[in-house]
């Protein structure tokens, strides 16, 4: 009897692994149709195109299952709704909010079953928990808007602001949730919802606000005319934060929370570790990354919200009108800028990463800067008839550009030193030199 040394003829295996994604297709369409008591774990397995063991093994059960669909399809909203708030960027309140609501009945209009799934009546209602986790960066959006629309007022929006952010966040979902629901015309709801939000908005009470903030109490009541001359202030924390997270409870605190937590450690720190925000908030470094990315992600939105707080503040001492205004908003907040030891220890301590993380085009700081200025000089043309040499746009850009290169450019020299040259360079820009 001989053996033969020829081994088996196995063939490797043509099946394709579905990715979670392509899984959670066909569950989306199921749970946004029936609702998460109706829909039946064979139904979910047979729209996902694989074995119900196979669907356990890579979520879990039905709970965990509906709870990766209703993350993703909020993390694609956020991303989908940001998207629309960066192309809103520079226009006045109505066309603002006419570009960003018209984004959400067209998301739901392109993802129906993604977008009942989120805000149908027949779901379940930790559905909109972890919707609300994850959309905090789009309500901290809408009240940065806020803040610009009134910040004529004697006081800094400060809880009110973000009140009021959720209110419109709820009118705008809403206003889809009762299209979808009756089938209603989209164009013309959308219509409605704009004037809605629009009206409201114009129509806010600032003796309201105060009441609010006021009885919000410390820490989230910082008035303007709080910050001393020449200060880089830290932003303002809208309610005590929590010492740690309960399990199974929304995050401890919000996008907001986290912007003012990391400014404030980040004036106290040689090198700021994220770690440290994540520790002192009680949330997870996993929800910090989630919401801005990555450690210089995180650094570059608080420095953009920082910018934008110092700017409202200084514009809301200033009796000045026009370019003059904003030439000498601009001077007062690059000096501000420019004395601030963190930030200076910062450019210092890590040299290029940190110069590209102020600098970069497509960044936070940059890209928030040059909408700041842009609202600047939006406010002079509407009210004081200013008429700017150059297109608004490129007029902010410009004035962004120079103020990096004379506050960034060569850190190792005395920054401050050139901040005269800088101011005679914004004057020039905006048309007041001749």
């Amino acid at each position: 009897m001989t053996v033969s040394n020829r081994q088996p003829d196995v063939r490797p295996s043509t099946t394709v692994r579905p990715t979670d994604d392509a899984l959670l297709d066909g569950v989306v369409a199921v749970f946004g149709e029936h609702g998460f008591d109706r829909a039946t774990v064979a139904e979910l397995s047979v729209a996902a195109g694989v074995s119900k063991p196979t669907l356990y093994s890579r979520f879990g059960g039905k709970e965990q299952l509906f709870a990766a669909c209703v993350r993703r399809e909020s993390e694609r909203l956020c991303r989908w709704m940001l998207e629309s708030y960066r192309g809103a960027e520079g226009f006045g309140l109505r066309r603002n909010t006419d570009i960003t609501t018209r984004a959400l009945f067209d998301y739901a209009a392109r993802h129906l079953q993604g977008f009942r799934l989120l805000y149908g009546s027949a779901n379940r209602p930790h559905a909109r928990r972890i919707s609300d986790e994850v959309m905090a960066p789009v309500r901290a959006t809408i009240a940065a808007l806020i803040r610009i629309e009134h910040e004529d007022d004697d006081r800094a929006w400060t809880v009110s602001a973000e009140f009021c952010a959720a209110v419109v966040g709820d009118i705008a979902v809403r206003g889809v949730s009762q299209a979808v629901e009756r089938d209603l015309d989209f164009t013309a709801a959308a219509e409605l919802t704009i004037s809605m939000i629009v009206a409201a908005l114009r129509e806010l009470d600032p003796a309201a606000a105060r009441a609010l903030d006021s009885a919000a109490g410390p820490p989230g009541s910082a008035r303007r005319e709080d910050v001393p001359e020449g200060s880089y202030p830290a932003l303002t924390v809208s309610r005590p934060i929590p010492a740690e997270r309960p399990g199974g409870r929304p995050p401890a605190a919000t996008a907001d929370e986290v912007l003012a937590a990391t400014i404030q450690i980040f004036q106290t720190m040689d090198r700021f570790e994220a770690g440290a925000v994540a520790t002192r908030l009680g949330i997870s470094r996993t929800t910090l990354y989630r919401w801005f990315g990555s450690r210089e992600g995180l650094l570059g939105a608080a420095f953009a919200r920082q910018f934008e707080q110092l700017v409202l503040r200084i514009d809301g001492r200033s009796r000045s009108r026009g370019a003059l205004r904003v030439a000498e908003v601009l001077n007062r907040a690059t000096r501000a800028i420019a004395g601030d030891p963190a930030l200076r220890r910062f450019l210092e301590n890590e040299s290029g990463a940190a110069l590209r993380l102020v600098t970069r085009a497509d960044g936070p700081v940059h890209a928030g800067s040059v909408a700041v200025i842009a609202a600047l000089l939006e406010r002079a043309r509407a009210q004081d008839g200013y008429r700017p040499p150059v297109a608004a746009t490129a007029l902010a850009y410009a004035l962004t550009r120079v103020g990096e290169a004379f506050l960034y450019d060569d850190t190792a020299a005395d920054i401050g030193g050139r901040l005269d040259d800088l101011h005679q360079v914004t004057r020039t820009l905006l048309g007041l030199e001749h």
